[in-house]
């Protein structure tokens, strides 16, 4: 091969790369990297409402981790979703939706409105009217505590794959690692620090799931600013405490300060909760928008 094609050879294999990496970079810029985070409850439809945040969507968007699979369209009140979204024109515009299911698998009890589900407790009142043990549900909903208020509750085919998503704070006085009340067998979380969010997906077991996939965080793009709905956490003995299912943590030294019976819809970003971000494309439009504050 001569030096010239060895030199056009060169130029065209640049020009290719350079050609991806713009490529790459728009594709981020898409997905997220300067997307706004909005994690909580579906209040109403038309788009979507989340957190008072109206979000206008594609309705054939796909919603990834959706149990049954569906797309933006099949979103209800209820539902449980953490989004990806643009601010344009003073309107937000979803570019990735995800489906958060804190539970999904096999019911084990049912008594007056609680429900038995992977070992953690489900409070789902009228809404288990007709729920008997061994269906097999996905439960909407936001943690407290140990347990899930559940919002929605959505009957899924037996045997699918179990599923928790939740926050991990560490191993229990009995070595077990837990999200919620549910343990985690098969797979165990690596170099995950307490405050951080898994999604588990295994088979059911007595009191918890047999984990054969473990992920971590609650968005399925890169974010900025987040906004979250859930409830505090009890704080650690080193003071950490975080919002439930959010993957944003802060630390105290009045413990007693941080309640854990209020529902919460709190700001934060790098996984800092109250934190903003650094720099991020119309920050304080974004802020305004979602009614941040700092240290809130």
């Amino acid at each position: 091969m001569s030096v010239l094609q060895r030199l056009l050879l060169w130029v065209l294999a640049a020009a290719a790369a350079a050609s991806l990496a713009v490529a790459q970079e728009s594709e981020e810029r898409e997905g997220g990297i300067i997307g706004t985070g909005i994690a909580g409850t579906v209040t109403s439809l038309g788009s979507i409402y989340v957190n008072g945040q109206h979000i206008r969507l594609d309705s054939g968007m796909p919603v990834e981790d959706a149990l049954p699979a569906m797309t933006a369209a099949d979103l209800r009140p209820g539902h449980t979703v953490a989004v990806t979204a643009r601010l344009e024109g003073g309107s937000w515009r979803a570019l990735h939706i995800r489906q958060v299911l804190p539970l999904a698998g096999p019911v084990e009890a049912v008594e007056n409105g609680r429900l038995t589900i992977l070992g953690s407790t489900v409070e789902a009142g009228a809404l288990a009217e007709d729920v008997q043990p061994g269906d097999w549900l996905a439960v909407s909903g936001l943690w407290q505590g140990n347990r899930v208020l559940a919002s929605r509750l959505d009957a899924i085919p037996a045997g699918s794959l179990a599923r928790i998503s939740g926050t991990y704070l560490g191993a229990d006085n009995r070595e077990r690692h837990l999200v919620g009340g549910s343990v985690l067998g098969g797979l165990q979380p690596q170099h995950l620090q307490p405050g951080g969010i898994l999604r588990v997906f295994g088979s059911p077991i007595p009191g918890g799931i047999a984990a054969s996939r473990i992920e971590t965080g609650l968005f399925g793009t890169a974010t900025g600013l987040v906004q979250v709905e859930g409830y505090y956490s009890a704080p650690q003995p080193d003071g950490l405490y975080t919002v439930l299912g959010s993957g944003l943590v802060a630390y105290t030294s009045n413990p007693a300060m941080i309640s854990t019976a209020e529902r919460v819809v709190h700001c934060g970003s790098g996984g800092q909760l109250g934190q903003l971000p650094a720099q991020q494309p119309e920050l304080e439009a974004l802020v305004r928008k979602l009614g941040c504050k700092e240290g809130q």
